[in-house]
């Protein structure tokens, strides 16, 4: 794990963790076919749906929210 400064966390360093098979699946679909999945990691704070890329903060987005239907 690495620490890094979250945008969605209001800008503080918080704890990232490497992406599941599944969150590297929807960013590949967001991404251009070129892009690295590995250089991509989430934060690890409960309830934070942030993923972004090591090297720049602002390369990157949020999961979506998950459904509570089920």
């Amino acid at each position: 794990m690495v620490f890094k400064v979250c945008l969605n966390c209001g800008g503080t360093l918080q704890e990232f963790r490497e992406l599941t098979a599944g969150e590297r699946e929807h960013v590949r679909r967001y991404k251009p076919k070129h892009t690295r999945l590995a250089a991509y990691y989430r934060c690890a704070r409960a309830g934070c749906l942030r993923f972004q890329r090591l090297g720049d903060m602002r390369d990157g987005d949020s999961f979506p929210e998950p459904d509570e239907s089920s």
